[in-house]
């Protein structure tokens, strides 16, 4: 049996464990076999019904890359690297931006989950109120058919995805899937008169009035559409043991997570900054077609 302390480790380690998983795509099997100890004596190790042997856990700190103090210490490098919830990465040495982003918006921290639901509803609302305005309401109408695809693409994801395959695949396809529908949207923005005569089939001529805000838009989807980009190539840095690279040099890119650990935060800012710019967007819409047909009142009184 273990000690109170030792079975503290033993819920780190198992954390840790857990983190190898999702980056690395180790099973305890895996783990075990680099650790050079049998899988059974492994698990006893962490279901607490024997003691790790300091040899093993300094090469379980070697094969996370960390140092063994880290993992006795529970230090932020450690955490880093098993932190799951976007409220413990906060916690886990953020820096001040990323502190004032997640007060800014702590209804879309809960989850990654929670955050595009929280987006595809403030869309249904964006829609509504643009329903007197077609020229808006069609772009509207796009982002909110693309946010609940996404949606249901991320239910699939944590249904089939997430328990089945290792972090490589997980995290290609989490971060894959969201650059494909930043890319189709930054396609409709800049296309956006001919999809939109093509959607109204022609009928309505506001569709073809340009919008000040397009560029705006379109500039902040090139910026989710670079920060998806970086974030895949990172994923494959981190595991380029998987491409049949020697694992000594592979385990250098290990900690080669900038935006993966910055990710929830820069997507909600960007997704939050495309919200309001929508927004004003068809306030300015509004306040411009108030204007005319007060203009035509006046030319009708005369």
């Amino acid at each position: 049996m273990q000690t109170p302390e030792e079975y503290e480790i033993t819920e780190r380690v198992n954390a840790l464990v857990k983190g190898l998983k999702k980056r690395r795509g180790y099973t305890k099997k895996d783990i075990s076999q680099k650790l050079g100890i049998g899988l059974t004596t492994f698990n006893d190790y962490l279901n607490g019904v024997s003691s790790f042997k300091l040899g093993t856990l300094i090469k379980f700190a070697a094969l996370c890359k960390l140092t063994l103090p880290d993992i006795l210490d529970d230090t932020l490098e450690a955490k880093k690297l098993y932190s799951e919830d976007l409220a413990d990465r906060a916690n886990a040495g953020k820096n001040t931006l990323d502190f004032l982003a997640f007060i800014l918006i702590i209804p879309a921290a809960t989850s990654a989950l929670a955050t595009q639901w929280l987006f595809f509803f403030l869309h249904l609302l964006l829609v509504v109120y643009s329903r007197k305005d077609l020229n808006c309401m069609v772009v509207n109408v796009v982002f909110l058919l693309v946010y609940l695809l996404a949606d249901l693409f991320t239910l699939s994801w944590h249904e089939y995805i997430y328990p089945n395959y290792n972090g490589l695949i997980q995290n290609t396809t989490a971060f894959g899937f969201p650059l494909l529908t930043n890319c189709l949207l930054m396609y409709f923005i800049k296309n956006r008169m001919q999809l939109s005569v093509w959607l109204s089939k022609g009928r309505n001529k506001e569709v073809l009035e340009p919008n000040k805000l397009d560029a705006p838009v379109y500039i902040v989807l090139v910026s989710l559409v670079f920060a998806d980009s970086i974030a895949i190539l990172e994923n494959i840095l981190r595991n380029l043991e998987h491409f049949g690279i020697d694992e000594e040099f592979a385990r250098q890119f290990w900690k080669v997570q900038y935006i993966y650990d910055n990710y929830e935060y820069v997507k909600v800012f960007l997704m939050a900054l495309v919200i309001i710019l929508l927004f004003i967007g068809t306030r300015i819409r509004q306040r411009q077609l108030r204007l005319a047909l007060g203009e035509s009142g006046l030319g009708m009184n005369t």
